[in-house]
């Protein structure tokens, strides 16, 4: 059985939530396992968030682990490819 460290995004993925957010990810970061990240209630997205996601990406690979999307709602992927970062995110539609 393969171990993955899951955190859920919750329903807001913005500059409101980050702090608690950033918490959660650190704590995923530290079990240096692939992360999941539950992204199946995203109703709102923002720079700030993204941000905040896409450095936490940045610093699982550097630890040579992985992250993986979970179900990304169609408004978490449009937010990405308006702010240009749906490929740094791994959130490109096929």
């Amino acid at each position: 059985m393969n171990k993955k460290a899951t955190v859920s995004l919750g329903n807001a993925l913005d500059i409101a939530h980050a702090a608690n957010l950033k918490g959660r990810l650190e704590t995923a970061l530290h079990k240096q396992l692939p992360v999941v990240l539950v992204a199946s209630n995203i109703e709102r997205a923002d720079t700030a968030g993204l941000q905040l996601v896409y450095a936490f990406i940045e610093a699982v690979q550097h630890q040579g682990g992985s992250v993986t999307w979970q179900k990304p709602t169609d408004v978490l992927i449009q937010a990405s490819e308006i702010l240009g970062m749906s490929k740094a995110l791994n959130l490109a539609y096929e």
